[in-house]
Order: structure tokens, then sequence, then C-alpha cells
């Protein structure tokens, strides 16, 4: 397994802005919130990102999730089924707790092959999408790709509507 992979211990410290496919952090692209603590998931995305127009930031907490998305403007959420201390559920319900806004997608590994059941159980929680193991480049195109800038067209708008609202109450 790549070391780059591995999560290190306790995953308080909350990660840096540095890719683990090694890209170089840019500062104009969407940025997504992987988070799961299966090697072969993070393995597999670290793949696809390698050459997608997106940063990510990685975490394996339900913890480190909650605190992630109170700070960075993320784009999307991909979520695997286990985190080390909960599940896809406690992420998915934060995110809609705190209303948010942010899409997320449940991502399965090998070892829980996609189920009906448990894509009904991540739709029914108010989930995009379900994105099955093995990743295909085009499957996750296709999710990642339209909420990462549907988020950061919403973001743009809002901070448009919020300039202008500025501008026209500055006025004298």
């Amino acid at each position: 397994m790549n070391p780059a992979f591995a999560l290190k211990g306790k995953t308080e410290n909350l990660p840096t802005r540095k890719s683990k496919t090694g890209r170089k952090w840019s500062p104009g692209r969407p940025v997504v919130l992987i988070a799961t603590i299966d090697a072969e998931i993070r393995e597999g995305l670290a793949d696809l990102l390698e050459h997608s127009s997106i940063n990510a930031i990685w975490v394996g907490s339900v913890k480190d999730v909650k605190s992630i998305v109170g700070k960075e403007r993320i784009a999307a959420c991909l979520c695997g089924f286990w985190l080390q201390d909960g599940t896809y559920r406690e992420v998915i319900r934060h995110l809609r707790s705190e209303r948010l806004n942010i899409p997320a997608i449940i991502v399965s590994g090998p070892s829980c092959p996609q189920q009906y059941r448990d894509y009904l159980a991540a739709m029914n929680l108010g989930t995009l999408d379900f994105l099955s193991y093995p990743f295909q480049k085009s499957d996750f195109e296709k999710m990642v790709t339209p909420a990462s800038a549907s988020k950061a067209g919403l973001e743009e708008e809002a901070d448009a509507g919020r300039a202008v609202l500025y501008r026209t109450s500055g006025a004298a």
C-alpha cells in the first residue's frame, strides 16, 4: 500500500492543503471533501483525482468532517461507509442539520459492493448519488464535476449578491 494514503494515527489534526496525489493545491479549483478510512477507496479516488480539475481534502472521521465544513468552502463531499468514529449516516445528518447544502456522494469499497438497500438508505438520507467500486472515471466525472460546479456557482452568485448589497447599502 502506498504510504501516502495511510491514515497516520489519529485524524484529529486537520489535513493540510497538500494533495494526497502529490498534485499541487490550486486555489481556483473547487474543493471536494473525501471522508473514508478504506485504503482501497482512497487509492481509487486518488487515481481519479490525479488528472481532475478539483482539489481534495482527505479525512477519516466524522469529527474532522464537522470541523472542516465549518471552516472551508466545500463543493461536494464523497463519503465511504465507515469512518473512525461513525458512518456516512452521521456525516449526511450533519450536512443536513447545518443546512450547508453540500452535495454528498456515498462511495462503496470492494468489501462493501453496492447493494440496493445501501443505495436506498443513502438516497433516503438525501445524498446526491452513490458511486460504486470499482470506480469508473466517467461515473466519477458525471457525479463530482457537476456537484462541485453547481456549488461553486451558487457561492459565486451569493458572493455577487452580497457585494451588490454592500455596495448599494454603503452608497450615500
